[in-house]
């Protein structure tokens, strides 16, 4: 049988652990499963109530050994514990008092229930929190992978400006090799050619100066 407080597992609650109204409830003979659902009827969130419990439980085991060791030893209550007594008592919590139609329409709830409850509403804050820290790891991944691809693409785009500049020094390199290919073949025809050219300006100069001679 579900819980009807499984239809608001983020209640907020008070923001306090009602000890003393346990102690009041559990003194007033309230069972533990009729504790849980008169604080939770008044606010209190399945924490609080849980919280509660487990100090009333610590409360009650400390206080059992030394009423148990007194039992033997009756003695009338002195002056030292009469007043803590009212000191407590004028810092409870005031009584509050049960319509009646809360005990003809009180149902029990298993503890069993109550428990499973907690362990779901815990585990579901766990699975939410998994589930974040999946999403910021994949959101990371992403980064990372996008700034994976930039590089890559920074190092494709130098490596295909190194291929274009080394592919154009090849060919200054060639243009290089070409004209020197010329100017060794100018050079050449210009030694074959001077000679005869020499020879051709000499007998020009012997022509002028006979001319001139006859003249």
């Amino acid at each position: 049988m579900a819980l009807p407080f499984f239809n608001n597992p983020m209640q907020k609650g008070k923001g306090s652990i009602p000890i003393e109204r346990v102690r009041e409830l559990t003194g007033r003979g309230f069972s533990e499963v009729e504790v849980i659902d008169v604080l939770r009827k008044e606010g209190y969130a399945p924490e609080e109530i849980d919280g509660a419990l487990t100090e009333a439980l610590k409360f009650a085991a400390t206080t059992e050994q030394p009423k148990q060791s007194q039992k033997n030893e009756p003695s009338l209550p002195t002056l030292e514990d009469i007043t803590p007594k009212e000191h407590e008592r004028s810092t409870q919590l005031p009584e509050t008092s049960l319509p009646q139609e809360y005990y003809q329409n009180y149902q029990s709830y298993p503890t069993e229930e109550y428990v499973d409850y907690v362990v779901q509403a815990r585990m579901g804050e766990i699975n939410q929190e998994v589930t974040e820290f999946g999403a910021r790891a994949q959101e990371i991944g992403r980064r990372v992978q996008e700034v994976s691809d930039r590089i890559s693409e920074i190092m494709n785009l130098r490596n295909a400006e190194q291929t274009q500049i080394l592919s154009k020094m090849e060919t200054f390199k060639e243009s290089m090799g070409d004209i020197e290919t010329r100017i060794s073949g100018l050079e050449k025809a210009f030694k074959e050619t001077l000679p005869a050219l020499i020879e051709s300006v000499r007998g020009l100069t012997d022509l002028v100066q006979r001319l001139k001679r006859e003249a």
